[in-house]
């Protein structure tokens, strides 16, 4: 067995450690701006949103945010199951790309709900009214960036099965 570089190691293990605390404080942040009207953590540290929700539409804001929560968090769970596998000595097998697969698809799953429930999101902040929901739409240049990556993750592990199957048909055939 090939042993693994050790900076290969150490940052698995930092993703591993990493990984988690992103998840828990997604929620913990959920939790603090629609249950609690918290938008800044510490003096100007961390800022979850420019203006509180309005007091009576927080329970259609944090609706409305939690798909793209919940389908963000199960993504880092796969990214998680990944690099927790590599740590135990599992390297590149099929269960690595489904897992990678996973990924990308609950990522993109993640960005595109988070923009088609936008408009509720944006109006339970108190951003606009007496408008319709979807001519508030919010799409940002990260989103996109998001989507493209997730995309290209995507289809590199269909490339990556197809290589591992032509290499089980090449072995069979010899």
């Amino acid at each position: 067995m090939v042993k693994s570089k050790t900076w290969l190691r150490l940052a698995s293990l930092g993703f591993i450690m990493l990984i988690p605390l992103m998840a828990l404080f997604l929620l913990v942040g959920l939790v603090l701006y629609w249950g609690f009207d918290v938008r800044i953590l510490g003096k100007n540290f961390i800022i979850l949103a420019d203006q509180g929700p309005v007091p009576e539409r927080k329970v259609y804001g944090a609706l409305a945010s939690l798909p793209a929560t919940l389908l963000w968090v199960y993504a880092l769970w796969r990214l998680f199951l990944l690099f927790f596998n590599f740590q135990i000595g599992k390297l590149v097998n099929e269960k690595t790309i489904s897992h990678l697969r996973c990924f990308s698809l609950f990522s993109l799953l993640s960005v595109t709900s988070g923009f088609l429930l936008s408009g509720v999101v944006r109006w339970a902040m108190g951003v606009f009214d007496n408008e319709p929901l979807w001519t508030h739409l919010g799409f940002s240049d990260t989103h996109g960036a998001v989507l493209f990556s997730a995309a290209i993750i995507y289809v590199v592990t269909h490339i990556i099965e197809e290589g591992f199957a032509y290499k089980k048909e090449t072995k069979e055939y010899v």
